[in-house]
């Protein structure tokens, strides 16, 4: 009898459990199976969805082939002799995108909320992004104080932004800023120069004179959750509603992409995969606070 009592509790409690279960829904976005952000083996960044570049100070170095730039600002900076001619009318370096190339970009999904109190979204933006940071001091840069310095910083920054398709009000978001997945910042000063100025003037069997090359590539994938549609404390924007909402994730360049003196900044990103679960928050009877 308790045998029979047992099996007819399980089959009971089943059904229940598994539409508790199913209840959720999801929906995602990506780039799809595009190339992806790789390091190459000498160091310089290829492929991604997106990409972005500045540099600086190529101009100071004279040059009579692209090996003598290479052999300056690094293998992977991708730099080039501009109109070498040799000799006295030897041509100068140039870095690949001296401006500012865009490397913004987005992914997108929409998810209808179900009805009922206590509904959330789990937003979770995934992405690969690499870095470059190149940089090199010249005693062709030597400042009064003989002090020679260049510095570039490089970086990506990602946020969510929801809106709501169905009349709704705006939903509370955490965080509700822009995200920092991957930066970096590097920096070389040296007096050395000035110590070595009679070895390391300017002259036509040493055109560039002394200078020092430090560079640095790095690439990372990151993964970072947003929760939209929970109470927050002192703001306005409440739960979520049932209704339509669209979820956009974009990037673009962190505040402070540049270079200062000689060297280049880049970065490149994806692929990127953006996916949203709805959920729901409990604790007992209430709604979980932030």
């Amino acid at each position: 009898m308790k045998r029979l009592f047992l099996i007819l509790a399980i089959a009971v409690l089943t059904p229940v459990l598994a539409s508790a279960q199913s209840s959720g829904n999801f929906t995602y976005g990506s780039t799809g199976n595009t190339m992806g952000c790789v390091l190459l083996s000498n160091g310089a960044l290829s492929g991604g969805v997106s990409n972005c570049s500045v540099s600086a100070g190529a101009e100071n170095f004279a040059c009579t082939t692209t090996q003598d730039c290479l052999d300056i600002l690094g293998s992977n900076s991708g730099a080039a002799c501009n109109n070498p001619s040799g000799g006295a009318n030897a041509g100068t370096c140039q870095l690949p995108n001296t401006g500012t190339a865009p490397c913004n970009g987005m992914v997108q999904a929409g998810l209808k909320t179900n009805s009922g109190q206590g509904n959330v979204f789990a937003v979770t933006v995934s992405a690969v992004i690499g870095l470059l940071t190149d940089v090199t001091v010249s005693s062709k840069q030597q400042s009064a104080s003989g002090v020679a310095t260049s510095s570039a910083l490089a970086g990506i920054d990602m946020e969510v932004d929801v809106t709501p398709e169905s009349g709704q009000a705006q939903p509370f978001q955490a965080p509700s800023f822009p995200i920092t997945f991957d930066s970096r910042f590097i920096q070389i000063s040296t007096n050395l120069f000035s110590v070595l100025s009679t070895q390391c003037t300017v002259s036509p069997t040493l055109p560039n004179g002394c200078f020092l090359t430090f560079g640095e590539s790095t690439v990372s994938a990151h993964s970072f959750q947003w929760i939209v549609g929970g109470p927050g404390p002192g703001n306005a924007k409440g739960t979520l509603a049932t209704g339509q909402y669209g979820l956009t994730a974009k990037w673009g360049p962190s505040k402070g992409f540049a270079v200062s003196g000689i060297g280049q900044a880049a970065a490149c990103v994806g692929p990127v995969n953006l996916t949203v679960q709805q959920n729901k928050v409990f604790s007992f009877n209430t709604i979980n606070s932030f």
